[in-house]
């Protein structure tokens, strides 16, 4: 087996990639006055997503097309003049190239690495889509400071300020997980897995907020325990309980399809831990589900080794994804930014897929549309007002490295998995 282990770095030591004090000098001078900050945020079979500021506020437009010197195309934004803006560009043929720039008044925008004005649209997997699944993750509810770098065994010193939403009245964590869910419930997947940390400080009041709130899922949910989902000092373990859970780690099936979410925290302190009853049921599930393709979630980062997972932990569940042909990718949370890493076993790949956050930049969720053949995997952002003006505010985060550091590149935002032959075989059975 051929490891890929890669140093996802946590929010209390993340260090910035070499080339990114570039990219921060350079972005600037890449774009015109009035449009800053562009980012093609999704791309799908069919579609396309952008983000951008504008120094007034204004009504602006995408011009699209084939070549970059015939964008004879238009999609306009509607409504009132804003400052945030978010535009989704429908109707486009998949595996096509095309262009594109923002045009507001006389200002266009000119290509930079987060909006490189070009893109091909996704070729979905062959045969029929069987079903979808969101996935919502780090809603910390009651949350009132976003983007703190705490320092190591610290609970309340950190490296900077971090960032407070204006109005005390509608808080971030409100308005961009209402959002989430809003935007979920249009796009009607089958269920909704909610990866962990739903609460900030694992109480009572807020496990029942975010029941209150996930309870507008028009579609079933299942929820994971996070790292701030822990019990402590509490009297009681308020994820199970709020949520009606006999157990905090469980299996469900879909379509055939097995999904197993697992329970990746030490309750008395939320460090990452799994005890060895879970390590023999995780084991003994598998092994009686052989024949079924199976989805895992936890909301840390096990199969990469992020800092702070348990390095036997890891060799473990290493070894249990290469005796389990089936394991078909592990979706985690935690990092509140978009990454994808492939897990190699031989000719086999598991992707390793961490699910950026709503309640701050980038601000969103994933789609999960699984075929015959394999899956396609979305970043979807929210887009409420307040949410853009937020996300425009968080971008800020760790020193103005949110994009690089959280950001992640498009095709970790947005690509298409095939399954191996022995996976395509067991769905067609």
């Amino acid at each position: 087996m051929k490891k890929s282990v890669k140093w996802h770095i946590w929010i209390a030591s993340e260090v910035p990639r070499v080339f990114v004090l570039l990219f921060v000098f350079i972005i600037p001078f890449l774009v015109y006055a009035g449009i800053s900050n562009p980012e093609l945020l999704s791309v799908t079979e069919n579609s396309f997503a952008l983000y951008w500021d504008t120094d007034k506020a204004e009504l602006c437009a995408i011009n699209y097309g084939a070549t970059r010197s015939n964008m004879d195309k238009s999609w306009a934004e509607s409504g009132k003049p804003k400052k945030f803006h978010f535009l989704e560009v429908k109707g486009l043929k998949p595996g096509k190239e095309y262009y594109y720039q923002i045009k507001c008044g006389q200002e266009k925008s000119r290509q930079t690495r987060m909006s490189p004005g070009r893109f091909t649209t996704l070729t979905l997997p062959a045969g029929k889509q069987l079903f979808s699944f969101a996935v919502l993750t780090d809603m910390h509810i009651k949350e009132d400071v976003a983007g703190l770098i705490l320092l190591p065994g610290a609970k309340n010193a950190s490296l900077i300020p971090g960032f407070k939403w204006k109005d005390p009245d509608d808080p971030y964590w409100n308005f961009t997980n209402r959002n989430a869910i809003e935007r979920i419930n249009q796009l009607k997947p089958d269920f909704t897995i909610v990866n962990g940390d739903l609460t900030s400080w694992f109480t009572e009041d807020e496990f029942l907020i975010a029941k209150q709130m996930l309870d507008k899922l028009q579609m079933p949910y299942y929820v994971l325990r996070g790292n701030h989902d822990r019990v402590e000092d509490q009297p009681e373990d308020w994820f199970k309980k709020v949520f009606g859970l006999k157990q905090s780690y469980y299996s469900f099936e879909q379509g055939g399809f097995l999904f197993i979410c697992l329970d990746s925290v030490r309750l008395k302190d939320g460090w990452e831990d799994i005890s060895q009853e879970q390590w023999q049921w995780l084991e003994s599930t598998l092994r009686g589900n052989a024949l079924e393709p199976t989805f895992i979630f936890t909301h840390y980062q096990i199969g990469i080794g992020a800092p702070g997972i348990n390095k036997d932990d890891q060799k473990r569940f290493l070894s249990i994804l290469e005796q389990n042909p089936q394991t078909i990718a592990c979706f985690y949370g935690h990092q509140h930014g978009a990454r994808v890493e492939m897990l190699k076993f031989g000719e086999r790949t598991v992707p390793q897929i961490i699910v950026p956050t709503a309640k701050e930049y980038p601000s969103g969720f994933a789609l999960v549309r699984v075929f015959e053949t394999g899956f396609v995997y979305n970043f979807q952002s929210t887009d409420c007002e307040n949410c853009l003006e937020w996300r425009s505010i968080t971008r800020g985060e760790y020193f103005g490295l949110a994009p690089e550091i959280n950001g992640g590149s498009l095709s970790e935002r947005n690509f298409v998995y095939h399954f191996p032959l022995e996976i395509q075989a067991l769905v067609k059975k």
